[in-house]
């Protein structure tokens, strides 16, 4: 009887639910290269980003005004606006442009640098800088370059050569500063309410920016393929992936949380393979390997 009641215990560990999480939010972090490539083809990189945005807030608000703080924000406020201005304005806007401008395989390889600056600024919210969590990022990271390059690292020297590349390195910054600045917020307020918040202030911001672009015009014109990759940036990797990955961060801490997203070229990798037909190289498994270990290395303990 004791051993069934630990048996339980151990599998509803938050810790353990929080992991599990993030490893689906993988998939909506994946998916979102992929749809977003598709809505780009008829859309502009801000009109893409207002509808991702306006969409994740409106699915997003019921759970918001259930969740919202009884006793306001408080000391939430300075770290929620950063978290606006980052992750909700500057974070998708260059994430798309980067795409607009450069390859997909670019763009993941240098949001892939995200874990690590995230990694290094982590002692500014209290999260110690060990030996254990960089080797394991590093780990990720060499196994992502070679996923994400499929074994030619050659192709790291040409990638200061595009303004897409530049793009790329700038989002990964922005994301790193949301990650840091969403430790101190989950503390205190809801995922859904805090990404409802962000979203909605952050689409309204990018409205305003989008406006010579006619974001209207370009939903109505755009195609169901289109359309369709907008719904799924929303649905899977905004809302469904934005709220796994402020549990984690929640739970087990942001340092612990963003080595997750090397995960993200292995399962691109996958879904290639699996929906586009691309063949499923040596350097994929091989690169997939070290992500999972440096994955399994960082959050062990």
């Amino acid at each position: 009887m004791a051993s069934t009641v630990t048996e339980r215990s151990a599998t509803c560990d938050p810790r353990t639910l929080a992991y599990a999480g993030l490893s689906v939010s993988t998939f909506g972090w994946a998916a979102a290269f992929i749809a977003g490539k598709v809505a780009l083809a008829d859309m502009t990189p801000l009109s893409v980003a207002v509808w991702r945005y306006a969409l994740a807030s409106t699915v997003l608000l019921p759970f918001a005004v259930w969740q919202r703080p009884a006793r306001g924000i408080g000391r939430a406020v300075a770290p929620l606006a950063l978290m606006v201005v980052c992750g909700g304005v500057l974070y998708p806007w260059l994430f798309l442009l980067a795409l607009a401008h450069t390859s997909a395989t670019n763009t993941a390889l240098l949001i892939a640098l995200n874990p690590v600056f995230t990694l290094l600024l982590s002692p500014l919210v209290g999260e110690p800088l060990d030996r254990h969590r960089l080797g394991g990022v590093s780990l990720a990271l060499a196994g992502a370059t070679v996923v994400i390059t499929a074994g030619d690292t050659r192709h790291l020297l040409g990638l200061s050569l595009q303004r897409g590349d530049l793009l790329a390195v700038a989002a990964a910054g922005c994301w790193a500063l949301f990650n840091l600045a969403s430790r101190p917020v989950v503390a205190r307020l809801a995922p859904a309410f805090t990404n409802c918040v962000v979203y909605g202030l952050g689409g309204l911001a990018l409205y305003g920016l989008a406006r010579a672009d006619a974001p209207w015009a370009q939903l109505a014109a755009a195609t169901p393929a289109a359309r369709g990759g907008v719904v799924l940036m929303a649905l899977l990797s905004s809302v469904m992936a934005g709220q796994l990955f402020l549990v984690g961060v929640r739970t087990v801490g942001v340092g612990r949380t963003v080595v997750f997203v090397y995960l993200v070229p292995v399962l691109t990798a996958v879904l290639s393979t699996t929906l586009l037909g691309e063949p499923f190289r040596l350097a994929q498994a091989v690169g997939g390997s070290a992500v999972l270990g440096g994955v399994y290395w960082t959050t062990r303990g």
